[in-house]
């Protein structure tokens, strides 16, 4: 049982970084997406620690918000909006995780 729930972890966090680094790949350079993709998996990977799968549906809201934005304004506001819904996503799931635990 263990393994599994660090298996999904890792998963999330592998997931999370691979389709960063697929996503902004014509927007930025190595350097920026490589660290754009690292961010993301860290910061999914931490929060899945608390959440399994919350964390993983608001990186997916967040990477169709980047493309939708990246359509209507420029590459680096699209990413700088897309990482404030991610952490905005990220704090949400962690704070209807602390709700659901409080009602129990």
């Amino acid at each position: 049982m263990d393994y599994f729930i660090i298996l999904m972890i890792a998963a999330s966090a592998v997931v999370a970084g691979g389709v960063a680094f697929a996503v902004t790949r014509e927007d930025l350079r190595s350097e920026g997406r490589v660290a754009a993709s690292v961010a993301c998996a860290l910061l999914v990977g931490a929060v899945s620690l608390f959440i399994p799968y919350l964390p993983v549906l608001a990186f997916l809201g967040t990477v169709v918000a980047y493309l939708v934005l990246r359509r209507l304004f420029s590459a680096g506001l699209a990413l700088a909006a897309s990482g404030v819904v991610l952490l905005a996503g990220c704090s949400f799931s962690v704070l209807l995780m602390m709700a659901a635990l409080e009602t129990m």
